[in-house]
């Protein structure tokens, strides 16, 4: 019997490595190359060696890549997912020749199809602003080989009915053009109007839906609520939000886990992955891949042009929240309520928020749809500005075109015959202001006296 000095020491006790965290521009493979490499390799306390043992789920998974840009170039060079459209992005290009071909096209087909009137001049307008989204969605249908994310009207974010009707026949022209529902994705404004009609066409219509501009966690657990597919987060205004509060100066003065922008944020994931929900978490106006990289287990991310540039692929890998995290983000979506019943409220769901989320709400949501207007009358004067160049083109009076031989021939005659006189007159004028006769008819200089010419 061996003595107490001679026993081996007890084991201590297995600490699995901690995994990364956050988003990153690599490939999954060489994620899942760096988590074998780096798999512990000390013994179980079970006997059992590493290598027998059921590696457990890696907690990472790649996020789609959504281009947050319309140009064609761009797009026909780089790889990724989908295309995100929206006012911003469409407004900053409407002027270019690929974006006005696409309005172009979309005039043609809208005043040949003679369903509008043509004296019916608004909505006509507003019917070639669908068919152009529609032209332009099946372009970009073509470069890529996931879904288009494309917008309604943010004008009509406060008219649910206005909402629902013109996304209704928006699908319904993808439905003509044989596109599958999953590759369509109508992007509404989180208001509460949005909301409802996420909402019907839903549950109601089969239509899959994104809402956007979504700024807290119980804004977003709303937005979950409604069955959407998708929701997206715009980077840019929460964190600048948080970094106009004073109160918050110390905490922001570097991108960290701990910038309260970036726990609204991770809050929001971390409560889509803890409940195992359908919705999607999509992060938008990024401003530095420093902010990305702080995320972990969101859905996909939207990029402009400028970032695609420094990403040779489609997807990025994202790392899911360890099942120990303690992070502020996580302890939030652990203690949100839920469900939350938000859309049962009789006064709204706004009217229940805390005092912070509201007035995050109005600085983010309300403050953007202000500069969409913008944007939408940028795209909607180039739109009515082809719409008046066909429709002066179609109205034109045919004789203004073409005139009856015997018209033509008198209208040649009478100006062939005002020609002539105009020419004769002229002639006279400038022969009479010589007074000079031609050379021939001059006459014959006097002989002088005594002088012999002979």
């Amino acid at each position: 019997m061996p003595s107490e000095s001679t026993k081996p020491a007890p084991a201590a006790p297995f600490v699995p490595r901690r995994f990364a965290s956050g988003t990153f521009p690599v490939s999954r493979s060489y994620n899942l190359m760096q988590m074998l490499y780096n798999h512990s390799i000390a013994p179980s306390t079970d006997g059992v060696a590493p290598s027998d043992e059921i590696m457990p789920a890696f907690p990472f998974n790649d996020a789609p890549i959504y281009a947050d840009t319309v140009d064609l170039e761009t797009l026909g060079f780089h790889d990724f997912w989908g295309c995100l459209l929206t006012p911003d992005n469409i407004a900053s290009r409407i002027h270019t020749d690929d974006l006005r071909y696409h309005v172009w096209v979309a005039t043609k087909r809208v005043i040949e199809s003679d369903i509008i009137e043509l004296n019916r001049r608004e909505w006509l307008v507003e019917a070639v602003m669908t068919q152009f989204m529609v032209e332009l969605t099946l372009a970009l249908l073509d470069l890529c080989s996931g879904p288009v994310v494309l917008f309604i009207d943010p004008r009509l974010h406060d008219d649910a009915e206005g909402m629902v009707a013109r996304a209704y026949s928006l699908v319904s022209l993808f439905d003509e053009a044989n596109v599958r529902r999953w590759r369509v994705i109508i992007t509404l404004p989180a208001t509460e109007d949005g909301l409802r009609a996420a909402y019907e066409l839903t549950n109601e219509h089969g239509i899959q839906t994104n809402l956007s501009l979504v700024s807290c966690l119980p804004h977003a657990s709303a937005c979950i609520e409604t069955g959407t597919r998708m929701m997206s987060m715009s980077v840019e205004p929460i964190m600048e939000w948080f970094e106009q509060q004073d109160k918050l100066a110390s905490r922001v003065a570097s991108i960290s886990p701990d910038h309260p922008g970036i726990e609204t944020v991770q809050s929001c994931a971390s409560y889509i992955r803890r409940h195992g929900l359908n919705t999607t978490l999509v992060t938008t106006d990024v401003r530095k891949f420093v902010e990305l990289k702080q995320f972990s287990g969101i859905g996909g991310a939207a990029l402009n042009k400028s970032q695609l540039d420094q990403i040779p692929m489609r997807k990025l890998t994202t790392w899911y929240p360890r099942p120990d995290d303690r992070s502020p983000a996580t302890l939030h979506a652990l203690r949100a309520e839920y469900p939350s019943r938000y859309l049962d409220r009789k006064k709204g769901f706004l009217a229940s928020l805390p005092a912070e989320c509201r007035s995050l709400i109005s600085g983010v949501l309300y403050v953007r749809l202000r500069k969409m207007k913008t944007h939408m009358e940028t795209i909607e004067a180039v739109v009515r500005a082809e719409v008046k160049r066909r429709v002066d083109i179609e109205t034109i009076p045919l004789d203004a075109l073409y005139r009856r031989p015997s018209e033509a021939r008198t209208l040649r005659r009478s100006k062939s015959t005002k020609t002539l006189s105009s020419k004769r007159s002229k002639s006279s004028v400038r022969r009479s202001s010589r007074q000079e006769k031609p050379p021939h008819e001059k006459e014959a200089a006097p002989m002088v006296e005594g002088v012999d010419y002979f």
